[in-house]
């Protein structure tokens, strides 16, 4: 053992090992965001949040207009009470197709682009969202990944279906989107 350490080549070795990682960790590290987005719940679904935590208001109707800032600032908002989520500083772009969010995943330790692509289409008042695309580091994910994280959003969204509303329209624009629903 003792030759080992002595030895130039083992240290040679170790210098480019750790330059090979330092290398890859910069490779795959993100460009910061685009524009930081302070976490804040988007004023119309606020006000909706505060009505359901009030009650009474059942049967009235509502309407939630959403641009891409207000989205990324309500996934911050969201993210920020959930600490244990890997997923930082994000961003959102809504199109007629679906909508596009980018951010920053914690894998293993390093900070990794994320991005990926949703339809979202509407079930008996409930949002199905179906991811179409997702990319780590700028590489595509493999499908068997990719369908492991459907589960986990279809996951989530099943338990829409207990929420205190019904959404009865998601109309996607350029830069928008705007939810009409009832109160249950």
């Amino acid at each position: 053992m003792k030759r080992i350490l002595t030895s130039l080549n083992f240290w040679i070795a170790l210098v480019l090992l750790a330059a090979n990682g330092a290398a890859w960790a910069y490779a795959l590290a993100p460009e910061g965001p685009a524009v930081e987005v302070e976490p804040r719940l988007e004023p119309d679904l606020a006000a909706l949040r505060q009505k359901l935590n009030d009650g009474g208001h059942g049967g009235e109707p509502f309407t939630a207009e959403v641009t891409d800032l207000e989205a990324a600032e309500t996934i911050a908002w969201y993210l920020e009470a959930h600490p244990n989520v890997p997923f930082r500083d994000p961003q959102v772009s809504i199109r007629p197709e679906g909508v596009t969010a980018e951010g920053v995943a914690e894998v293993l330790g390093l900070r990794i682009g994320l991005s990926g692509r949703a339809a979202i289409l509407l079930r008996d008042g409930v949002p199905l969202v179906t991811l179409e695309d997702l990319h780590l580091a700028g590489l595509a994910v493999p499908g068997l990944v990719r369908d492991r994280v459907q589960v986990e959003i279809d996951a989530q969204f099943s338990l829409a279906q207990d929420l205190p509303v019904i959404i009865n329209e998601i109309t996607l624009e350029e830069g928008k989107a705007t939810i009409l629903g009832k109160i249950r």
